[in-house]
């Protein structure tokens, strides 16, 4: 009976703390959110610019107009990867995609892209409505007018203006860039 107390006293702690640390989370990521606070520390990866590169400037009389958002340096690579390396290549398609584990390229403006594909990757130009039902799917797009997730663990990454954005899935990562 002592052995099976000990037994139930040391596994109570541990079964509490995966409890605990499991759970649904969510992240919208919006950089120019981030710019008035300070830097939050790197994780590894990437090596920083090279300040050697040449960066654009304006002179006075020039427009003023900034330069319209893009991807994260990492996340414009390998958008850029995953393009060169896609499996399937079409225009905006009329029905939803549903090749899991595909790496497919939609060129061009769609009215309306819908997503049923688990562990794949779509890379698209602008986006009125995207729907996103899969899981563990990676999409980069340029513009998204609304986007709808109801999957898990995907990551939705654009350039363009937030779109209204509802998340009905677990652990799906929104952002910019």
């Amino acid at each position: 009976m002592r052995a099976a107390r000990r037994h139930i006293a040391a596994i109570t702690p541990v079964v509490i703390a995966a409890l605990l640390l499991t759970g649904c989370t969510v992240r919208i990521i919006d950089p120019s959110a981030d710019e008035a606070r300070s830097p939050a520390p790197q994780e590894a990866g990437p090596t920083p610019r090279d300040e050697t590169t040449p960066r654009a400037t304006s002179s006075p009389g020039e427009g003023t107009e900034a330069a319209p958002p893009a991807l994260s340096a990492p996340n414009a690579a390998e958008r850029e990867r995953l393009i060169a390396a896609a499996t399937i290549t079409m225009t905006c398609p009329s029905g939803p995609l549903d090749q899991d584990g595909a790496v497919v390229r939609v060129e061009g403006s769609c009215a309306s892209l819908v997503i049923d594909i688990d562990a794949g990757v779509v890379i698209a130009d602008d986006v009125d409505e995207l729907l996103l039902r899969g899981s563990g799917t990676v999409v980069y797009a340029g513009t998204i007018g609304t986007a709808t997730v109801s999957g898990s663990a995907n990551e939705v990454y654009w350039t363009g203006p937030t779109p209204t954005l509802q998340d009905d899935g677990s652990a799906n990562s929104l952002g910019r860039g």
